[in-house]
Order: C-alpha cells, then sequence, then structure tokens
C-alpha cells in the first residue's frame, strides 16, 4: 500500500518547484548565485518537510554547487551507449561534477 503524503509535504513540493523555476530564469539572466541560493532554499524545504526530492532536483541540480543544470548554459549534455544500453552524462560547467544516469533503449523491434 502506498504512503499517503501530508499536506505539508504537499505545500513543500510545491514551494520548492517554484524556487526551482526562479532558479533556471536566474541563470537565464547570468545571476548564478541568486539560482544558486533558490535551489538551497528549495532543498532545506524539502528536508525541513522531511520530503522527497522531486526528479527535477535529482536530476537537473549540481550536487556539488547547487548550480540547476540547463543545458548549454551551465551543463553539457551527451548521449553515450552501445545497442544495450544508454548512459546520459550531465557535466556541470562551473565546477566539473559529472552525473551518469542510465537510460531506457526503449521497445524492441
Amino acid at each position: 500500500m502506498a504512503r499517503r503524503r501530508s499536506p505539508v509535504e504537499d505545500i513543500a513540493r510545491q514551494r520548492s518547484l517554484i524556487l526551482y523555476s526562479l532558479a533556471v530564469e536566474r541563470i537565464g539572466k547570468g545571476d548564478i548565485e541568486r539560482a544558486r541560493m533558490y535551489i538551497r532554499r528549495g532543498i532545506e524545504i524539502l528536508l525541513r518537510a522531511r520530503a522527497r526530492k522531486p526528479s527535477y532536483y535529482r536530476r537537473w541540480v549540481c550536487r556539488r554547487c547547487h548550480a540547476p543544470l540547463v543545458p548549454g548554459m551551465t551543463a553539457r549534455v551527451r548521449i553515450r551507449g552501445t545497442r544495450s544500453y544508454i548512459l546520459v552524462v550531465k557535466r556541470c560547467l562551473l565546477c566539473g561534477w559529472i552525473t551518469r544516469t542510465g537510460a531506457d533503449r526503449g521497445k524492441k523491434r
């Protein structure tokens, strides 16, 4: 049976989403420090509410410098793999942190 989320967790997720979108907007304007502050505040809100980080925080935020990873601006995204697997490699252009994520190959024909 799935665990029900409390109203506090829902509010924390909504506020962290707002802060994440503000951070991405600030990256577009070139204000990296303000974007990092928004990301840190969003993570802090989630931790206080004991809520799980949403997928966009786990995948599109640098774990070392807390900058939002925007392809072409703060991140380089490459796709590597063979016939059996695919890797999505993201590299933070600010600190150099590398994240490798597995991806589905899709349906076999």
